[in-house]
């Protein structure tokens, strides 16, 4: 069976033909009605999927250490006061995404320690637009009232939910190579809230054949059910706020984390577990697929692209992060602006990091520093560098100081595992980025 981009299994249906009421993203129903309209499509989408993936493991240190900032237009379309959200829910909606598109969430401290050498900074920020494409001053937020009560329908047809993108019928888009539009609405089915958001993938790659062209601007963006909209939505069901995360995460070119398939199936990052499905939830005792070799992970349920309640999701991989940055690069590269991170100095990351570690990560033109807590000046330190098969490819003896500096990395590129010992017993792990 072909790998399709973002395939899963969509809405479940009774037998009697009621809809199941389960919160569910409705990825595949959309791939499957743009299929209809452009046949070839699944196919262009993956190939585009893995060219941005063989990209991705291309780096430069302007792309890892820059910052990148999305204009975001939110077309609010309702038929009543309470699809009509306020402005409130807008605001903190790009709060949370813009504290999980930069790991700046409150709740990274739950992410479990197993995972913690695999979360990620993306470099990606939100903002609300201050220009309409006229040149009009805007807040980023348009209302238009529909007679339609809802977008949804049953039996399940996203090409009924795409009529939100539709100016007789929801709110024309703005620009969409310059601007990231969301779509608020009600998407519930015969009173069910089972679909809560879609996004239209990454498209235009240039090696797709033939003259067609799937990159249908009109229905560029995202859809999102109104009622995860926002922080303390009056109406919240229980993937939140954090609905969009994942939604905006397929928008930049990512698949679920279980591959949409069972063990034999794969997302294609290296950094999330195999899994036998969505998660339901928040178990994190579950380990849904077993390793025949090399060390067992449980199921990944702070990922944002896992179907886990809001509580539970609190990361992006590294290689999630690289597969996001790349899609941008090369098929969204007109609907951002890029600023290059400053480098924080010795003295600030000093006074924020806790716990034995290293930095820069990615390192600086070959040079990392070590820092280690409460050193002990007669024991004895190292640190060794992994590949991500875990063999060994360095071992550094460390001083018992508690800053120094490691000089050059021998031509090495890529991600790699690093592991801090006292006393031959691990005190620190980590993944580190080289780029010399």
């Amino acid at each position: 069976m072909r790998l399709f981009l973002f395939l899963f299994n969509f809405l479940t249906l009774l037998s009697s033909g009621d809809l199941l009421a389960q919160s569910l993203c409705g990825q595949t129903a959309y791939l499957t009605y743009l299929e209809t309209l452009h046949p070839g499509f699944n196919e262009a989408a993956e190939n585009t999927f893995f060219t941005a993936l063989r990209e991705s493991k291309i780096k430069t240190k302007k792309e890892q250490d820059s910052v990148i900032k999305i204009n975001v237009v939110f077309h609010i379309v309702y038929n009543n006061a309470q699809q009509n959200i306020e402005d409130s829910l807008v605001y903190s909606q790009i709060r949370v995404m813009n504290d999980a598109f930069r790991r700046t969430n409150a709740d990274t401290v739950n992410t479990r320690d197993t995972f913690k050498p695999f979360a990620a900074d993306a470099g990606i920020e939100f903002v609300l637009a201050t220009q309409d494409p006229d040149g009009n001053p805007s807040n980023g937020i348009i209302r238009k009232e529909t007679f339609r009560g809802t977008f949804g329908s049953n039996p399940t047809s996203l090409s009924a939910a795409d009529l939100v993108k539709n100016e007789n019928v929801g709110s024309a888009p703005w620009d969409t190579d310059k601007y990231l539009n969301i779509w608020i609405c009600d998407l519930s089915i015969s009173g069910v809230d089972a679909l809560l958001g879609y996004a239209y993938p990454p498209t235009g790659s240039d090696h797709w054949t033939g003259n067609n062209s799937f990159a249908s601007s009109e229905r560029q963006g995202v859809v999102c059910h109104y009622k995860v909209v926002g922080e303390n939505n009056p109406s919240s069901l229980a993937t939140g706020s954090k609905t969009m995360v994942h939604e905006v995460g397929h928008y930049l070119g990512l698949r679920h984390i279980w591959g949409d398939g069972g063990c034999a199936v794969d997302d294609f990052m290296d950094d999330t577990p195999r899994a036998r499905r969505a998660s339901n939830g928040c178990n994190k005792g579950v380990n849904t697929c077993n390793e025949t070799i090399g060390e067992q992970f449980p199921d990944m349920l702070e990922n944002y692209m896992d179907y886990s309640n809001e509580v539970c999701q609190n990361l992006f991989t590294n290689d999630q992060v690289d597969q996001m940055r790349s899609n941008l690069r090369l098929f969204r590269s007109s609907i951002y602006e890029e600023q290059v991170k400053p480098l924080p100095s010795p003295d600030v990351i000093n006074a924020v990091l806790n716990e034995t570690g290293v930095y820069p990560n990615p390192v600086i033109e070959g040079k990392l520093n070590v820092y280690l807590k409460n050193v002990d000046v007669n024991d004895t330190y190292d640190m060794t560098l992994y590949n991500l098969l875990g063999q060994p490819i360095f071992i550094w003896n460390l001083e018992a100081v508690s800053n120094q500096q490691i000089l050059g990395f021998y031509g090495l590129q890529g991600s790699y595992i690093f592991k801090i010992r006292q006393e031959g017993e691990q005190i620190a792990i980590g993944k580190l980025l080289l780029d010399n």
